[in-house]
C-alpha cells in the first residue's frame, strides 16, 4: 500500500484541528524518512508533523492513530497554551473526540538499530582554583558556587586532566600562576 501524500495528510489535519473548533487550521506534514523508533512527532509553535514513513509503511493501519495523535499536540497547543502537560486531560480529550485511544505509545514493532559499540567515557578529573585566594580542589566533577577559603562567587580557574596517578600529579604540580596562564 502506498503512503498518501503530504498534502493529503495536511488535509486530514485541518480537517481534525476544525472539527475540534480550533481557528487555526493549517498544519504541515512531512514524511521524515531519519526518524528511527518515533512514528511521529510535532512541532508545536510552527504546526509541523512528521511522520516516519518506514514504521508507518510497516503498520499502514497506524497511520490515521499516529496522525490524529500528533494532530491533537498541535490543537491543545492551538487551544490551551504551552503549558499544559503533553499527554494531560486537553491532549486525551481531543484524542477521544476523534474516536482515538489516548495511547501515549505507538505498538509498531521496531527493527533494532545497528548501535555502535558503546564508547567508554574517558574519565577526567579536575583542578579548581579560586582566582582571588588560590584555594584548591581537584575532584571527578566540577562545583561552581562560592569558593570555600574567601568565600568569593564564580572566579574559579579549572584545569582538566586524564584520572590516573600521573594526571593526579601533573593538577597538584600546578602553580596558580601557570593555571592563570593557562587559562589566560
Amino acid at each position: 500500500m502506498a503512503l498518501p501524500s503530504s498534502a493529503e495528510l495536511e488535509s486530514r489535519a485541518a480537517h481534525l484541528l476544525a472539527a475540534w473548533r480550533v481557528l487555526d487550521t493549517a498544519v504541515r506534514v512531512v514524511w521524515n524518512e531519519r526518524l528511527t523508533t518515533t512514528a511521529g512527532r510535532a512541532f508545536l509553535r510552527n504546526g509541523r508533523v512528521e511522520l516516519n514513513p518506514t514504521l508507518l509503511g510497516r503498520a499502514p493501519d497506524q497511520l490515521e492513530t499516529v496522525l490524529v495523535h500528533e494532530a491533537a499536540h498541535i490543537a491543545a497547543f492551538r487551544l490551551f497554551g504551552a503549558n499544559i502537560p503533553a499527554h494531560g486531560r486537553h491532549w486525551r480529550s481531543l484524542m477521544r473526540l476523534a474516536g482515538q485511544p489516548p495511547d501515549v505509545t505507538h505498538k509498531i514493532p521496531i527493527d533494532e538499530p545497528r548501535r555502535r559499540p558503546a564508547r567508554r567515557r574517558r574519565a577526567s578529573l579536575y583542578l579548581r582554583v579560586c582566582d582571588d585566594c588560590g584555594d584548591r580542589v581537584i575532584a571527578e566533577a566540577v562545583r561552581y558556587g562560592r569558593c570555600h577559603g574567601c568565600s568569593s562567587r564564580d572566579s574559579f580557574l579549572v584545569m582538566r586532566a586524564p584520572a590516573t596517578v600521573a594526571g593526579r600529579a601533573a593538577l597538584e604540580r600546578l602553580t596558580l600562576d601557570e593555571v592563570r596562564e593557562a587559562c589566560g
